[in-house]
């Protein structure tokens, strides 16, 4: 059985995925994976849970610094 932290994780990561490929495609028009492997998406997530700051914010940080490199 799976515990309510395990389900809201899971839901906190399909928002988080869903603002990472929605914000780079607003910005190149190609999705998160073009720029980024499956990898560093799961460590980009694992970031995001280490910081207080809303899904949206950090995902526009996060785009901003990968598609200006």
């Amino acid at each position: 059985m799976k515990t309510s932290y395990q389900e809201e994780t899971k839901l906190v990561h399909a928002a988080f995925l869903d603002a990472l490929s929605g914000e780079f495609i607003a910005r190149t028009g190609c999705g998160a994976y073009v720029f980024l492997n499956p990898f560093d998406i799961h460590v980009m997530f694992k970031d995001y849970l280490k910081h207080n700051t809303p899904i949206r914010e950090y995902v526009r940080q996060s785009v901003k610094v990968h598609v200006s490199a």
